[in-house]
């Protein structure tokens, strides 16, 4: 642990002044990190996730540096956008001129309002190590805040980039707090980028009051070199919708921890991710929707595209309350192997004590279907080309559902080009 360690204290030490309401949260993550060690192959939830690279490397802070960012601006929302550059806020490269009167986005070491909430989701007693470093040391971060009864149509950007300098592994500690009031509607991209090896362990916390409505989309294209952890804790009230996707593209290892609770009644969630992993890379989900009261409702769709010697993880497990009453909850895992070498580990998960619910879960891990390549080449296709149209078309699913449409349009590329697909550009 000494490597990571050393590397959060740095950057303690280099930090600027924060909220004094944060400290209590950094003194109880700090003692919480004291009994904490890195987890092993013998940690159950780390079972199939080797962390060798992360206890053999040593990290440096991440500093400011100077970036463009003129490929990654999306134009939808060119006027609500924040950018962070090795987790320190970046000015000049932010833009939020077209924000709505009453919403709030801003960095969250000059957001005072938000300083008393931070940790309320993703409290120390309930997070893991890397969690606690990220509570206990981390610099600054992105607040958004949409008043009640307000409705958001431009998207809101939130751009993590990690760029490495020298010869040293750097880590950067992003954190994003997101709160929507009372029937506030809003789309938010959550997006990480970056160059070089280094290590990002972020925190996200979403609180979605009554009847409010938020889509999320979170996406990871870290450099082939990049070690990315994120823990994301979200809270669901009544009547409220969440939207939830997730893609991971990029890292040579990457850890999602989505926690969901369904708090009150007529709560909604869609939870749903897509993992397009090569060569060596490693790619872990673990999930937990936690039903706590009656009449909420879940959907889950992973799916993972494996190929070389990649290996994808999931274990996404529902929870239903003793009295969680008319839980509608359906979870699916699905999963390609495009090459002999590569694997998938799947493990669904109900855990039920209400007798009135419809849950149920799946997982199916398979190779493209012979007929379906047989039929594509009888209509003309050669047999590379029928592969990668059936390969892009696992992943599309996920991708068609997002509704910024310059996002939809580069994951789609991005997408393509992984599967070496170009010749169905027009579909862009």
């Amino acid at each position: 642990m000494a490597a990571l360690t050393e590397c959060c204290l740095l950057s303690e030490l280099l930090a600027a002044p924060r909220p004094a309401e944060w400290e209590v949260l950094r003194r109880s993550a700090e003692a919480r990190l004291q009994a904490q060690e890195l987890p092993t192959l013998k940690d159950e939830d780390w079972k199939y996730t080797d962390l060798k690279a992360l206890r053999e490397t040593a990290f440096t802070p991440g500093v400011s540096a100077e970036v463009g960012i003129a490929e990654n601006i999306l134009p939808e929302a060119v006027g609500t956008r924040l950018v962070f550059v090795n987790g320190h806020f970046a000015p000049r490269l932010s833009n939020t001129s077209a924000l709505p009167p009453g919403v709030r986005m801003l960095p969250l070491a000059t957001a005072s309002a938000a300083a008393v909430s931070l940790g309320a989701l993703a409290t120390p007693e309930s997070s893991d190590i890397f969690a606690n470093l990220n509570h206990a040391r981390f610099t600054d971060g992105a607040y958004l805040f949409v008043p009640k009864n307000v409705r958001v149509e431009a998207p809101l950007h939130v751009l993590f980039l990690s760029h490495q300098e020298g010869a040293a592994a750097t880590c950067s500690l992003p954190r994003l707090l997101v709160v929507l009031e009372r029937g506030a509607q809003a789309q938010i991209v959550e997006e990480y980028l970056g160059r070089g090896q280094y290590l990002t362990n972020a925190v996200v916390e979403v609180h979605l009051h009554e009847n409010a409505n938020l889509t999320h989309e979170r996406v990871q294209r870290e450099s082939k070199d990049a070690i990315h952890i994120t823990t994301l804790a979200a809270r669901v009230d009544r009547g409220a919708r969440y939207v939830s996707r997730t893609l991971s593209l990029g890292a040579r290892l990457s850890r999602q921890t989505p926690k969901v609770r369904m708090a009150e009644e007529g709560a909604e969630l869609e939870l749903h991710g897509l993992a397009l992993l090569d060569q060596d890379q490693v790619a872990d989900t673990h999930s937990l929707i936690d039903h706590l009261v009656p009449h909420c409702s879940s959907r889950q769709l992973h799916k993972t595209i494996v190929d070389g010697r990649s290996r994808g993880i999931f274990n996404g497990k529902i929870f239903v309350h003793p009295g969680a009453q008319q839980t509608d909850a359906q979870q699916q895992a699905r999963s390609l192997l495009l090459s002999e070498h590569a694997r998938v580990d799947a493990k669904p998960e109900l855990e039920i004590y209400a007798d009135d619910v419809k849950c149920a879960h799946g997982a199916a891990i398979g190779q493209l279907d012979p007929e379906e390549l047989f039929y594509l080449q009888s209509r003309g296709l050669n047999l590379e080309t029928a592969r990668n149209l059936l390969t892009y078309g696992f992943a599309a699913e996920l991708l068609a559902a997002i509704p910024v449409l310059s996002l939809r349009r580069q994951l789609r590329r991005a997408v393509m080009a992984r599967t070496n697909a170009s010749e169905l550009e027009v579909l862009a």
